[in-house]
């Protein structure tokens, strides 16, 4: 199985967040997706490994920051490859408060949303949310997952639900 096939899929680069007992906290995540209109849910993919999925079953509530092509990188990597267990990934990000959760100030879009089901795998939970808050921040093409690869050269982090090992 050619597992390259995979990237070949539509995905977008969100941070995924909430909160650690009164300090914010999040993950950067590719899996995210609406899966009805009305009334408005969305799914988001983490591992299990990730601090934000711990924070998440605690809180019952997330929400997605969409990134845009504009948007700082150092926000994908920040968010991306260290643990909200060992540092405060919003150290020196700026952020807003949208329903009562933190969301990336440099976003193109956010989405706020309350834990209404999940379901586990052998790795990662989808949590399914109800659609409390959404909005648009700025003008900005949402960031793809290729263009992310493509153009600024990203790479995967392990508990990525897209990870090839080398």
């Amino acid at each position: 199985m050619n597992k390259s096939a995979f990237h070949q899929l539509s995905y977008g680069v969100y941070v995924v967040s909430t909160w650690d007992n009164g300090r914010p906290t999040g993950c950067t995540a590719n899996s995210a997706m609406q899966i009805t209109s009305e009334p408005a849910t969305i799914a988001v993919s983490i591992n299990h490994d990730n601090y934000t999925n711990q924070c998440i079953q605690e809180n019952g509530k997330f929400a997605i920051s969409i990134l845009g092509e504009k948007t700082d990188p150092s926000i994908i990597g920040g968010f991306g490859f260290r643990s909200g267990r060992d540092c405060n990934k919003f150290d020196g990000v700026e952020q807003v408060l949208k329903g009562y959760l933190p969301v990336i100030a440099d976003a193109c879009a956010y989405v706020v949303c309350e834990v209404i089901d999940k379901m586990e795998t052998s790795t990662h939970t989808v949590f399914l949310g109800k659609v409390t808050d959404a909005d648009v921040l700025k003008a900005d093409t949402p960031m793809t997952y290729a263009y992310y690869h493509n153009v600024i050269k990203g790479k995967s982090p392990k508990n990525a639900p897209t990870y090839i090992g080398e």
